[in-house]
């Protein structure tokens, strides 16, 4: 399975990418991500500057904060470029709903992911209260996990409908 996977992620990447527009469209996304990733704590937080924010990273938040943008640019670049192949309704809607579970599974999992404090998380999500932002905090790598596990099940149906939809215009 993960050999299957490999191979239409990889195929489906290739074929998108021999435009160079969508190209230079993942890095754009790619880029912004990440930097939502550190403007975000830097701003909700008071007293917190780019500098320290920096400093307290940890090698898994650095991997976190690169693999999670690129694996949330790749959705979206992939749903755009279908999008524009498959002019239907009923496949703009399939397509938004894989799109929207990548985007939001990427969030989410930046957000529980890269707190690197319970102050961090408090400020984000006081509302929750001190149970749920404990809570959260303790189980922030599974949720993460499970974020970015739903990142790759959305790539892997993705990819399989980009090489879908460049065969059925071959047919044509």
């Amino acid at each position: 399975m993960m050999k299957q996977y490999g191979f239409y992620l990889l195929s489906a990447s290739k074929l998108v990418f021999t435009d160079k527009l969508y190209l230079l469209g993942f890095l754009v996304v790619a880029f912004v991500m990440f930097w939502l990733l550190l403007y975000i704590p830097v701003r909700a937080i008071p007293g917190n500057d780019l500098k320290f924010q920096l400093s307290i990273l940890t090698p898994k938040d650095w991997f976190l904060f690169t693999a999670l943008p690129v694996l949330t640019a790749l959705s979206i670049i992939m749903n755009i470029y279908i999008l524009k192949i498959k002019r239907s309704a009923q496949d703009s809607i399939s397509m938004a709903g894989q799109g929207g579970t990548g985007f939001l599974s990427g969030v989410i999992a930046s957000v529980f992911g890269t707190a690197t404090c319970a102050s961090c998380v408090a400020s984000f999500f006081g509302f929750l209260g001190v149970g749920g932002v404990l809570f959260l905090v303790q189980y922030r790598t599974f949720i993460t996990v499970g974020a970015i596990t739903l990142m790759l099940i959305s790539l892997y149906f993705t990819s399989k409908r980009v090489l879908n939809a460049c065969e059925e215009c071959r047919i044509r």
